[in-house]
């Protein structure tokens, strides 16, 4: 195999409101990575990935994809082998599942498949990662599969170029604690069947993330205040999914106007965005790990 590398990914804008038809962003984060590989003796890690291979390909067959992906040589090579070499962290909202799924469309779609384009690949990705994740848009292993900045709107993606961070930079922390995108996603579903919930997110949230994107996208000095009220928003009102020794690091951030954090995906753990406009962290940030974007 060529053991050609997919790249994580880090959705600057538009964790659950993607669900829900807000726009999104998501970017490939180079730092982790993964690929596919074939052993004839496999360690007790590989077993384990040649295990989950095979239960994705079990689903697959079931999908009503057979055009589109070669199921012969896929089980050939999971047989004799195949398993994913990883660095992504799991469970962190960095697309491991999303980089799995790429790289396994990537190997194993049929040539045909070359008449296919940007929206119906997406489509076909969002099928086979609700294996993982229940309900999926796709943007995941899009943006690991293209290696390449998405932009999602009105269930559609559209690459675009590098993006440019005027004034600020952008890390992401390390909340040393699992998160389970399938119980978050749980938990916002409950949410909404509030009332009050989903008229703020319907006529607030998914505003005020469609306009952090726009101002991003456009250089606009308008992207700082818009992202702090998004990162108040946030914390007011997504504290489920916020873990409890990152709400003063949180608040600090919105007192000092210095930083402001927003989740990374589901958030509950994994990763979080931190939005950086001193270029200055400070020492109470000092137990975790940054990662620059």
């Amino acid at each position: 195999m060529d053991n050609k590398k997919f790249y994580s990914k880090v959705l600057l804008f538009g964790e659950y409101g993607v669900l829900s038809n807000s726009n999104a962003l998501s970017i490939p984060l180079e730092k982790f990575y993964g690929y596919l590989n074939k052993s004839d003796f496999l360690n007790n890690d590989e077993k384990i990935s040649n295990s989950n291979i095979l239960q994705l390909y079990e689903f697959m067959i079931d999908l009503d994809i057979e055009d589109k992906i070669d199921f012969n040589f896929f089980k050939n090579d999971i047989d004799k082998g195949l398993h994913f070499v990883s660095s992504i962290p799991i469970a962190s909202g960095l697309g491991s599942s999303g980089a799995l799924i790429a790289s396994v469309f990537d190997s194993y779609q049929k040539k045909d498949n070359i008449n296919l384009n940007v929206e119906e690949i997406k489509n076909l990705l969002s099928i086979i990662e609700s294996k993982f994740h229940g309900e999926s848009s796709g943007l995941d292993p899009s943006v690991s599969l293209f290696n390449s900045p998405v932009f999602y709107s009105n269930k559609q993606i559209k690459l675009i170029d590098k993006i440019h961070y005027k004034n600020f930079t952008i890390y992401i922390m390390d909340s040393k604690i699992n998160s389970s995108t399938k119980k978050m996603i749980e938990v916002f579903q409950n949410k909404m069947n509030e009332i009050e919930f989903r008229y703020f997110f319907e006529n607030k949230y998914i505003i005020n993330t469609n306009e952090c994107i726009e101002y991003l996208l456009n250089g606009s000095d308008l992207f700082k205040e818009t992202l702090k009220q998004l990162s108040e928003n946030t914390l007011n009102n997504f504290k489920e999914m916020i873990p409890n020794q990152l709400i003063n690091i949180w608040e600090n951030g919105l007192k000092s106007d210095s930083y402001y954090m927003k989740l990374c995906g589901s958030g509950g753990g994994g990763f979080f965005l931190l939005f950086d406009f001193n270029n200055q962290i400070n020492s109470s940030l000092s137990d975790f790990n940054l990662y620059q974007v």
